[in-house]
């Protein structure tokens, strides 16, 4: 696909999204994969289809141009890191049984489960090639530094997964084992975004590692952020019930530090509803939630949140990169999200 830098009037997103759309729908043959996969994306038959918000190929973007670089020549990096990201959510949504994604019906749900198989591991081909499709015409060494960053990301991602469908059945998770679990299952892909678009801009391997580390910390506070909404946010700002990570026995950041606490009468009603795999009622989520709040763990939460901002604002003086503050800026409003 031929590179052309954007008009002043679009903005980043408008045109990675052109570029996105372009590369799926280029993807067409009589195999039904190619509907499913169209579909997933909001580029089929239905009008007005929800995305999603493109977080992690706009970062790797803003990295690139940060880094002194014209955001075409990161376009196929981007593509490849949403694409990447997208296979995830639709074994995911297998994983974890859910039936909704973006206010339609997910692929494994409409489709079956093994075309949603089926289509997941065809996306990850998908990003893979767009990584290599090399547009831009990078070095082919730098290409291939490239290919492993994107391969050991993956690599990271599925452990983190791994390790939160064991937690599914685990009578207990430590701090130390969830951290571990977020590190991989989303901190990973954080971290290669900005890695990623520092090597497309030309910048050297150290520098892309320093950003692939700012990513890492702001995907840690991501993550918490998004345990505090499973938690304590309104449906209408989620999509989702209050509650649904207690109601359905996740192991978040409130839960876990919580349980790794002092016992108390509070901590016993999180420890009780957390001793049964079955889903709970809409009554005993009500309870944790008091409880989780009587203990402060919401404001621990913050505080662990801010952490990991701090840490990245940290790494980039140490490092001089992000020099400008707009890919801290661009994280911030997405780590502090209220939905």
């Amino acid at each position: 696909m031929l590179l052309q830098r954007p008009s002043e009037n679009v903005t980043l997103a408008d045109t990675f999204e052109s570029y996105l759309e372009g590369v799926v729908r280029g993807y067409d043959g009589s195999s039904p994969v190619y509907e499913m996969i169209r579909y997933h994306f909001g580029y089929g038959a239905q009008a007005n289809a929800k995305r999603g918000k493109r977080l992690r190929a706009q970062l790797l973007l803003r990295v690139a141009v940060e880094e002194g670089a014209p955001p075409a020549c990161a376009l196929d990096a981007a593509v490849a890191i949403e694409v990447l990201h997208n296979y995830s959510l639709v074994h995911d949504d297998i994983e974890d049984g859910d039936e909704l994604r973006h206010g339609r019906t997910t692929v494994w749900s409409k489709f079956g489960v093994a075309h949603g198989i089926n289509a997941g591991d065809s996306l990850c081909a998908i990003s893979y090639l767009s990584l290599l499709a090399n547009a831009a015409n990078l070095p082919s060494e730098r290409v291939a530094t490239m290919t492993r960053t994107l391969h050991e990301a993956n690599l990271e991602m599925c452990a983190g997964q791994g390790m939160d469908i064991s937690f599914e059945s685990a009578e207990r998770v430590r701090m130390a084992d969830y951290a571990a679990m977020i590190n991989g299952k989303t901190a990973a892909l954080f971290a290669a975004s900005c890695e990623l678009g520092a090597l497309a801009a030309g910048a050297s391997v150290d520098r892309a590692r320093d950003y692939g580390r700012l990513g890492r910390a702001y995907g840690l506070a991501f993550q918490i952020r998004d345990d505090v909404l499973g938690t304590w946010g309104l449906t209408e700002q989620t999509g989702k019930p209050s509650g649904a990570d207690i109601a359905r026995r996740k192991w978040t950041f409130p839960v876990v530090w919580v349980l790794d606490g002092p016992p108390s009468p509070e901590r016993d009603i999180v420890a009780e509803r957390y001793a049964h795999t079955a889903e709970a009622d809409a009554q005993a989520v009500q309870r944790v939630i008091g409880a989780l709040d009587a203990l402060g763990a919401r404001a621990e939460a913050d505080r662990a949140e801010r952490h990991y901002l701090t840490e990245a604002d940290e790494v980039a003086s140490a490092a001089q990169i992000d020099r400008s503050g707009a890919v801290r800026e661009f994280l911030n409003a997405s780590a502090q999200r209220v939905a």
